[in-house]
């Protein structure tokens, strides 16, 4: 972990990752060559842990199986974090996606403020056609999968 870097996200990072938010997510190869996807399946449990919903034919899952290491990038209206952990394979398949894919967990290691004083940042961001807003209800059935059961303590 570098040095004087949080272990855990700050609460507007975990409430801007509730669901629906594009992710740059950074794995390794079995060279050690970075990879990159786009993921938008993914929701933060607490500040020490964000979900992902990973494609188990993609490379992704395949660099994640071999070295659990990942990097994220988190990009939104003035937030732009960096984000570094560890995976781990929670559940395979999940249930609510409609191709296979298994949910990873990631322990969250370092968190990188990116954001620089004077400069608004303006995010990505996705919607459906109206004739795909039925993918809305397959979404929210992913990210209430990726938060887990509600804790009954």
């Amino acid at each position: 972990m570098a040095e004087n870097a949080p272990a855990e996200m700050p609460p507007h990072l975990v409430q801007f990752l509730l669901g629906g938010q594009a992710l740059v997510v950074a794995t390794a190869d079995e060279n050690g060559a970075p990879v990159t996807t786009l993921m938008t399946w993914a929701v933060a449990r607490n500040p020490q842990t964000l979900a992902l919903a990973v494609d188990i034919r993609g490379r992704a899952m395949r660099n994640l199986r071999a070295n659990g290491k990942v990097a994220i990038e988190a990009l939104g209206d003035d937030i732009c974090y960096g984000l570094r952990g560890t995976a781990v394979v929670e559940k395979e398949p999940m249930q609510s996606t409609p191709f296979p894919c298994a949910l990873v967990a990631i322990r969250v290691e370092e968190v990188r403020d990116h954001s620089a004083a004077g400069v608004q940042f303006k995010g990505p961001s996705y919607n459906f056609h109206t004739d795909k807003e039925h993918r809305r209800e397959v979404e929210e059935a992913i990210f209430a999968e990726l938060k887990g059961p509600t804790p009954t303590i």
